[in-house]
């Protein structure tokens, strides 16, 4: 059942290869595909989550594939699904399901409408990516792809100066969370000598307070919480957010209202820090290293 978790990134992935093959001007079909892919998303989460209940809550470890290895480092898509997942699954599914059928009407004759389904679906697959992320590896995955596709969304528009200049300015915001993320994978990996999970993000803390690396820990987690605060738009990064508008409507009042601007708060104050008190556990990671 755990091998199940893949249709969460699956399905909206292969309806976004399915939309490419078709023209602009078949509404018909794309529409067929958006139907199949937002119905299924929910059937998957809602049917994953009711398992997961029967089977006691336990949380769920996959690894999916390990796409690069060496002797001191593996690059691995490692799938994870808790309490946390469970909620963002199905609330984001629902989200996508909502944007998709209003923006069929919406979008109804522009000549962007392809590209449009296009962008929410591969929006749709990085969404899942990051919440069912393991490890930072996988956790990066999809912030670039979800990054890429919020750049395309705001600059839906392409003809016009004002969304491509706005577009340009978010996607420099985007570049300083992704390095933030990389730098904090780097150290991560100077600190404990090999790939971790974010379930074993205690042990981490641990071998810093034992090797007095202390100064590791705390860098990790400003690189942690740096691309969190770029992706949610808090101070100062706030201005990205209004120019999102830019895109259109659907995209911009649903996806950058609810679920783009979460996703940095969903990692950095829940998935490592409330996640393990849901657990029992009374030290959250390394957030209380000194």
């Amino acid at each position: 059942m755990d091998q199940l978790l893949i249709l969460f990134i699956a399905i909206p992935l292969l309806a976004f290869f399915a939309t490419l093959l078709w023209q602009n001007k078949s509404e018909k079909a794309i529409g067929r595909i958006v139907r199949f892919a937002k119905v299924f998303n929910i059937l998957i989460a809602v049917s994953f989550f009711i398992w997961w209940m029967i089977e006691g809550f336990e949380p769920v470890n996959y690894k999916l594939a390990t796409l690069y290895q060496t002797e001191h480092f593996v690059f691995a898509i490692h799938l994870y699904y808790d309490e946390v997942t469970a909620l963002f699954s199905i609330v984001g599914s629902l989200l996508f399901f909502l944007v998709a059928t209003f923006s069929k009407y919406y979008m109804h004759r522009d000549q962007g409408y392809k590209r449009f389904f296009n962008t929410i679906l591969l929006f749709a697959t990085a969404y899942n990516f990051i919440i069912l992320a393991g490890n930072f590896e996988t956790l990066f995955i999809g912030w670039e792809i979800k990054g890429i596709c919020s750049f395309i969304l705001i600059s839906f528009y392409r003809n016009r100066y004002l969304p491509v200049k706005n577009a340009f300015k978010a996607v420099s915001y985007y570049r300083i969370s992704d390095v933030a993320l990389m730098l904090a994978m780097w150290m991560m990996h100077h600190l404990t000598h090999k790939n971790i999970t974010f379930y074993q993000l205690g042990e981490a803390k641990e071998m810093a307070m034992a090797s007095g690396q202390t100064g590791m820990a705390v860098f990790i987690v400003c690189m942690i919480i740096l691309p969190a605060a770029i992706k949610s738009a808090q101070f100062p990064f706030t201005t990205w957010l209004p120019r999102a508008m830019e895109g259109p409507t659907a995209s911009s009042a649903i996806f950058y209202g609810s679920l783009s601007v979460h996703i940095g708060i969903f990692y950095c104050c829940v998935r490592i820090h409330f996640g393990k008190i849901w657990r029992g556990q009374k030290l959250p990671s390394l957030f209380l290293v000194h």
